[in-house]
């Protein structure tokens, strides 16, 4: 049988003894070796490459037509080639693709006071001792000592009174359960956003009321796709896809958990609750739940209720008797993450009328106020996150975030001012606005056939035009066009909610930016691109990871958890994929409007 030997950084990372003709990809995958597949492993990506250095001459000559297309001359000559198109035939030595690990990963929010009231309580009890004359038993002098009777007990806390009954101790109350006993009066929980493209986890004081941590790392499932789509292909594709995915998600908070635990001296057992938000394809994989309906048509997903669970449910590693509260979704493409953001934004509760959007791969957006909520999912795709762009990136050290254009030079920042290694979402958009007003593009999207001031920046790449941002990092026709679907994808939504609830975009007050392209996105470049009308431009307020700020609510208040159930029945959900509306803004959409026309727009207005 063959032997994968798989280097990074010039350290042996994997030693794989493969069967004939298996796929590369899915040899790394299934040993847990890191690589970007952002399409599933489908040959449309273009971003799973290796390096061969042996065994490389039986391979080379064998190139893919997907090969073909997304690597160029100088990547072939040096044996590059993608894993989800290389079978293993022989032994083979490859070398991984560097790339940056410190992600630029949206970790703050906007907090509104929302009146907290307890939801943990935590009370100092020593027990009576008994005697011949009290022979009441010590689950009942527990419950009586805290002053409510009928209050549950576990097993697992009976276990520790038998230990601790002689002595001082700490009880814990959650709803109408005595969840654990315990030496010290620390109560903690975790709330935790699980994106498709990153997780992020707030470490929060229950008893202070106050976020003290937080640990946020990208969503170990990306390997196996960028998108709910791929992820939902995988987990029906393979035989053991959906452990494999659930699995991958268990461990990471688990290892969110300890670096929390670790870096704030607690223990696991300190944490006794954890809130848990996100889309609900990604809710499904958590729970190890087939989402296949998910992706068929009429689109109906296994649950969108609140789910409550014990710790030991899903194998996450705090208290025993921890709870884990999975917030109710809408649908199958507006999930927990959007109801959470809703109820951080108390855009349900004011009569001003506000616009919430997630500019991530799923396009949510909800629209309204206290009178009405409209909701909807455009599947704008992952090209924000720099997938499916020839040097799209995500938002990690290198990535080139922000570009100016202007005065025949370009411009440009990268995170963590580091060397420029790609584009992410937010300089893709920075580059299309400028490109647009310095007339490099038209309003079609196509580069102009004569343009003397940039004409050193554009050259050809694999037979296509390119404007060239540095020497390596270049931005060709099909990277527009993606971005113009995308774009078109969010306006569209955007105007037919507006549609459907008949009203106008100077009624509209309010522009919520969620997530992490959201915030980092310079709005002037999305209304100049159209991703969001120009009206609405002077409302856009960034407020930061508005779905891990609901989650953190929840945890520090019962009244929160109430009213994320309530709302979702306020909620009208539009399906987009049978509405002519949709269709018809989505073909005006996709046409760049030109400086020239806004400037005589504004000469009209």
């Amino acid at each position: 049988m063959p032997i994968v030997k798989v280097y990074a950084k010039n350290q042996v990372v994997a030693d794989i003894e493969v069967e004939k003709g298996s796929i590369l990809l899915d040899v790394l995958q299934r040993n847990s070796v890191e690589i970007e597949a952002s399409c599933g492993g489908k040959g449309v990506c273009g971003k799973c490459k290796v390096t061969v250095k042996k065994g490389q001459t039986p391979y080379m000559d064998n190139l893919t037509s997907e090969e073909k297309k997304h690597l160029r001359s100088e990547e072939i000559s040096r044996g590059v080639r993608l894993a989800c198109c290389l079978k293993v035939c022989e032994d083979i030595e490859i070398f991984l693709e560097e790339s940056s690990e410190n992600a630029n990963i949206l970790s703050h929010f906007i907090m509104n006071d929302f009146g907290y009231e307890e939801n943990i309580i935590v009370k100092k009890v020593v027990l009576q001792r008994p005697s011949l004359d009290g022979q009441k038993s010590f689950d009942l002098r527990l419950k009586e000592a805290i002053g409510d009777s009928k209050l549950k007990i576990l097993p697992k806390t009976l276990q520790k009174l038998a230990k601790m009954k002689d002595s001082e101790f700490y009880a814990l109350v959650y709803s109408d359960e005595i969840i654990d006993i315990k030496s010290s009066s620390f109560a903690f929980g975790v709330a935790v956003d699980i994106g498709t493209t990153t997780v992020v986890c707030y470490l929060v004081d229950l008893i202070q009321k106050k976020v003290v941590d937080y640990y946020s790392f990208i969503n170990p499932q990306r390997k196996f796709g960028a998108d709910v789509i791929s992820r939902i292909d995988f987990a029906g594709a393979k035989e053991d896809g959906l452990f494999i995915l659930q699995n991958e998600i268990i461990n990471a908070l688990n290892t969110a958990i300890k670096v929390l635990v670790d870096r704030n001296s607690i223990s696991t057992e300190d944490i006794v609750r954890m809130v848990i938000v996100g889309n609900t394809t990604m809710l499904h994989l958590l729970l190890g739940v087939d989402p296949q309906t998910i992706a068929i048509s009429p689109f109906v997903p296994v649950f969108t209720e609140r789910i409550y669970a014990k710790s030991n449910d899903l194998g996450l590693e705090i208290n025993p008797a921890g709870t884990i509260d999975i917030l109710n979704s809408i649908s199958a493409y507006v999930g927990a993450d959007i109801v959470a953001g809703i109820l951080s934004t108390q855009m349900h509760k004011s009569s001003k009328i506000s616009l919430l959007l997630d500019l991530g791969t799923n396009g949510e957006m909800v629209l309204g106020s206290s009178s009405f909520m409209l909701a909807c999912s455009t599947a704008a795709g992952p090209a924000f996150e720099g997938v499916n762009i020839s040097c799209g990136m995500g938002a990690v050290e290198g990535a080139i975030d922000s570009v100016k254009i202007e005065n025949g030079k370009v411009h440009f920042t990268t995170i963590g001012a580091k060397w420029p290694i790609g584009i992410c979402g937010s300089g893709i958009v920075d580059a299309i606005a400028y490109m647009l007003k310095e007339g490099i593009i038209d309003e079609t999207g196509k580069f102009c056939d004569k343009n003397e001031t940039y004409k050193e920046y554009l050259k050809e790449v694999n037979g296509q035009q390119a404007f060239f941002i540095t020497d390596s990092v270049y931005i060709t026709q099909k990277d527009i066009r993606e971005i113009q679907l995308a774009k078109a994808a969010i306006s569209a939504g955007i105007k037919t909610m507006i549609e459907h609830a008949k009203v106008t975009e100077d009624e509209i007050e309010n522009v919520f930016l969620a997530g992490g392209f959201g915030n980092y996105i310079n709005p002037r470049s999305a209304v100049e691109i159209g991703i969001i009308p120009k009206k609405l431009q002077d409302k856009i307020v960034a407020v930061g990871n508005s779905a891990v700020a609901g989650a953190v609510l929840v945890l520090l208040s019962s009244k929160a958890a109430v009213e994320a159930q309530s709302l979702c029945k306020n909620v009208k959900y539009i399906e987009l994929s049978n509405s002519q509306d949709f269709n018809q803004f989505f073909i005006e959409s996709m046409i760049f409007e030109s400086f020239e026309q806004e400037g005589e727009q504004n000469q009209n207005g």
